[in-house]
């Protein structure tokens, strides 16, 4: 759609007869002009450092287009090879996808939304794509955000067996948690996969606890809160990995669970009960990389950020 300049903008619409009402017609990064799709995507000051961001992150240049197809050519002509040049260009249409979801949650909810905000949401997203596109690949989640042009990727088969995440049997889910904390604040991660390994769910955020075992019972009580409201109904079990012995042991056993975390663990057997069967595990800190990186990002995160 947007190739074409068929993207329902503001512009768009009233240029088609459509009366706004109660909606302002200008950008919604900048409010100084009329939102029209190539100052929407690429034009617009704000969008124009997003761009700068999100290239960078690829180690590559931005440069200044006037609309999409001077970005096709820009993105098309970048100088990657084989499976990075795939992900790369996963990667920008997730962005532009990310785009066009966050300015609908500012024109219609109100919901604002940051530069780092907007780029962390790209940056999942684009990773949730890869899953489901090359669910053979292995890939360095932790450095995947960081840079993602020297993030190391490899195939199942080149692996050893030691260094990958174990898939849930047929028929079953796998959610890995994670909770950290520093000296003033936790945040907690985690992602949910299918017996393929294929992400279909994640969250990263800051958690009202002020230690880390605390944050990741948060982190797993909210994993069972996302995959509730997923309204998925699986065959067998809904696998639950951690990656600290303590919270392992205090799932397994009610008489360790300490007094302050009580209510919580409560909550916790009130949505096992929804999902039906839920087994708890433990998880190395391999196979448990890519909840840990989601925790140690929503710690410096404002909101709790789901995909």
């Amino acid at each position: 759609m947007l190739a074409i300049d068929r993207i329902h903008t503001k512009e768009f619409l009233i240029k088609r007869g459509l009366k706004l009402q109660n909606i302002l017609i200008g950008c919604p990064w900048c409010e100084r002009v009329p939102e029209r799709a190539n100052h929407l995507f690429f034009k617009c000051k704000f969008i124009e450092g997003f761009w700068y961001k999100i290239f960078n992150w690829w180690e590559a240049e931005w440069e200044s287009v006037e609309g999409f197809d001077e970005f096709y050519t820009l993105c098309y002509n970048m100088k990657l090879v084989g499976i990075r040049k795939s992900l790369w260009l996963i990667s920008i249409s997730t962005a532009c996808w990310t785009v066009w979801l966050v300015r609908n949650g500012l024109v219609f909810e109100r919901k604002m939304m940051t530069m780092e905000t907007l780029i962390f949401q790209s940056k999942m997203r684009a990773l949730l794509w890869i899953r489901s596109v090359y669910d053979g690949l292995l890939m360095q989640e932790s450095s995947w955000r960081i840079c993602s042009n020297r993030c190391g990727i490899d195939t199942i088969k080149s692996r050893s067996s030691s260094s990958i995440w174990c898939p849930p049997s047929e028929g079953c889910l796998k959610i890995n948690v994670c909770g950290i904390a520093n000296d003033d604040s936790a945040g907690c991660g985690g992602i949910l996969r299918d017996m393929e390994g294929v992400a279909r769910a994640l969250f990263s955020g800051l958690i009202a606890t002020n230690d880390a075992d605390s944050a990741e019972v948060g982190a797993l009580l909210l994993a069972l809160e996302v995959f509730i409201s997923l309204e998925w109904k699986i065959n067998d079990s809904l696998f639950i990995e951690i990656g600290s012995n303590v919270i392992f042991n205090w799932c397994a056993n009610k008489l360790m669970r300490p007094w302050s975390l009580q209510s919580t663990f409560a909550d916790i057997e009130r949505k096992i009960e929804k999902v039906g069967s839920v087994v708890f595990s433990m998880e190395d800190k391999k196979g448990n990389e890519m909840a840990s990186t989601l925790a140690i990002v929503g710690i410096n995160r404002g909101d709790m950020f789901k995909a």
